[in-house]
């Protein structure tokens, strides 16, 4: 089934492309920066402090190739991604990777879309859920998405977009005389569990009125207790000005929010150190900024800020010899006890087990973005960002990141800088420096 319907849309999308004005781009990145290829920089050396105050240093390198073809024509959509990395930053962690991903967007009418693929990216972004300072827009800004983003499923390990998930949907789009518009979509990333054939379903609409305000909201695996949504809300009626508002649900991404350093819970490992992702259950966004086109000047800001010190978790349930019999998802106060019971054979608690969150703080993410251009071929850039939970010194991250962009020819550009990181959970001071580097080519032609 999943087979014979792939090849249909495929038929249906080459055969209406044929006759329509179509737009190619090729482009191709290649060298280390997190930001665009790979989960690490071109060199990176980082210090971690372990439980007895020992400084640990570990160097590391990663060198990839992003290729990418992107076609656009009147009925069709699409982009292919091939992502070939090769990371070595200590001696635990050594691997390559061939990574696949893209989508196909098919548009028979333009009130009527289908779309397939295991990455959509950010083709389905909402205008007033973008996030200026970070030049980013997170999942719970688009319409539709690989609601459940998991590594093992969607693009960290070789070929594993083959073999372990899909995403599709239905899209509608539609524009009005008076500069009224609206966007819907609907759809659900699908993968092989170990029992059976799992899923998460997403739904999103955006609206507006061109040149005054845009308007979206989102709702991700809404079918799980751990469901996510976004509500958003921007000013459009100056190009050089931004101005959004957002407000999430169950907001989980790891790049604005910090991790805390927590000790082992079991008894083989109360001497160790652990990280654990922070979240929030209710959390208010404002991004901001203005692009001063005479003095080549661009400012940019972004907060986004818990409301409560709750966030929803997962408390496990074990019997006596400690194999996980039940899991309940559940809001949970930051700073409480969450309880792991044991159970006897008689199904009463026979042991319990603490795991205590040392902070009760409020997780807060905000960071500022310079941009100078120098001259058309020459673009620099500043950003200072900072993670944190209120009221919690050492669970501040905070990144400093100077950035240059040179063109190079007609279609080429270098990108390098110099990224210092400070980590007061995993080191009291500069706990890491990395060097971002990367060439990018891109081409494109119209048919």
């Amino acid at each position: 089934m999943k087979k014979a319907l792939f090849f249909t849309i495929l038929a249906l999308t080459t055969f209406s492309s044929l006759s329509a004005k179509t737009k190619l781009t090729v482009k191709n990145t290649v060298g280390g920066d997190r930001d665009q290829v790979g989960d690490y920089d071109l060199f990176s050396h980082t210090k971690e402090s372990d439980i007895n105050g020992e400084t640990q240093s570990n160097s590391g390198y990663s060198f990839g190739d992003r290729f990418q073809i992107d076609l656009e024509s009147d009925y069709l959509t699409g982009r292919f991604r091939l992502e070939s990395i090769f990371q070595n930053v200590d001696s635990s962690l050594s691997k390559v990777i061939f990574a696949p991903s893209g989508f196909v967007h098919f548009t028979p009418l333009p009130q009527l879309g289908i779309i397939a693929g295991n990455n959509f990216y950010k083709y389905f972004a909402i205008p007033s859920a973008y996030l200026a300072a970070a030049d980013d827009t997170t999942k719970y800004g688009r319409l539709l998405t690989d609601s459940l983003g998991e590594e093992g499923y969607f693009g960290n390990d070789s070929l594993s977009v083959f073999t372990n998930g899909f995403a599709g949907g239905i899209t509608s789009d539609w524009a009005f005389s008076n500069g009224i518009y609206a966007k819907f979509a609907s759809g659900g990333t699908f993968y092989p569990a170990t029992n059976e054939f799992e899923k998460a379903i997403d739904f999103g609409a955006n609206s507006g009125l061109e040149n005054l305000f845009d308007l979206g909201f989102t709702a991700h695996n809404i079918t799980e207790d751990d469901r996510k949504f976004g509500a958003f809300l921007g000013y459009t009626g100056n190009t050089n000005l931004i101005a959004n508002l957002g407000f999430y649900y169950n907001f989980t991404t790891s790049d604005y929010l910090p991790e805390e350093r927590v000790t082992g819970s079991d008894d083989d490992d109360n001497d160790v150190y652990k990280y654990k992702k922070q979240s929030t259950k209710y959390a208010l966004g404002l991004s901001g900024g203005y692009k001063f086109e005479e003095a080549g000047l661009g400012i940019y800001g972004d907060l986004i800020t818990g409301l409560t010190n709750e966030y929803i978790g997962t408390i496990k349930y074990y019997d006596t010899n400690g194999n996980l019999i039940d899991s309940q998802t559940a809001t949970i106060a930051r700073g409480d006890t969450i309880v792991k019971y044991y159970y006897n054979k008689k199904g009463t608690k026979a042991k319990s087990r603490n795991d205590k969150f040392t902070h009760a703080g409020i997780p807060l993410y905000a960071q500022i973005r310079l941009i100078y251009t120098f001259s058309k071929s020459f673009e620099g850039s500043f950003s200072f960002k900072i993670r944190t939970l209120m009221n919690a010194n050492d669970t501040t991250w905070i990144t400093l990141y100077p950035r240059v962009k040179v063109d190079v020819g007609n279609n080429g550009s270098i990108g390098a800088g110099l990224r210092f990181d400070m980590n007061a959970a995993r080191y009291d001071g500069l706990s890491g420096i990395s060097i971002p580097l990367t060439y990018t080519y891109k081409f494109k032609k119209k048919f």
